[in-house]
């Protein structure tokens, strides 16, 4: 189950919607909404069938979305957890692009990395701090 999210989460990193309510880039997240999420995403691992869809690559936001609402069992789960299908697709891939950020960042020069922060959105940089600031919240 855990391949199944990392796989779905690449995928969504290079595919992403164009409509603001689907850009994960403007997704902020905070430590309430990640707890949720990994409590959900536990849930999820332990009770929920995989699907023969859940390994599609370059899903977007939205596919992803209409996945998670045609799997079922995910829906339960996730209102159990105050979460939606979209609020959980867009966390899912906000959480994965500042946590890949963050994987890359020892690696970087740290002037392009630092120009390369900057030229994220505001949202973003504020989730590579927060995640930063909680490295727990990874996990």
């Amino acid at each position: 189950m855990i391949r199944f999210f990392l796989s779905v989460l690449l995928g969504l990193s290079v595919a992403t919607g164009c409509l603001a309510q689907s850009d994960p880039q403007r997704h902020a997240l905070t430590v309430p909404l990640l707890e949720k999420f990994n409590a959900a995403t536990r849930e999820l691992e332990k009770s929920v069938k995989k699907a023969d869809d859940d390994e599609k690559d370059n899903q977007t936001v939205d596919e992803l979305v209409k996945s998670l609402d045609a799997t079922p069992g995910v829906k339960p789960v996730l209102a159990r957890h105050g979460l939606t299908t979209r609020t959980y697709a867009l966390t899912a891939t906000a959480l994965f692009h500042a946590g890949f950020y963050l994987m890359m960042e020892p690696s970087m020069d740290k002037k392009k990395g630092a120009a390369l922060l900057a030229s994220y959105p505001r949202e973003q940089q504020a989730n590579i701090d927060l995640l930063r600031r909680n490295p727990k919240l990874l996990k």
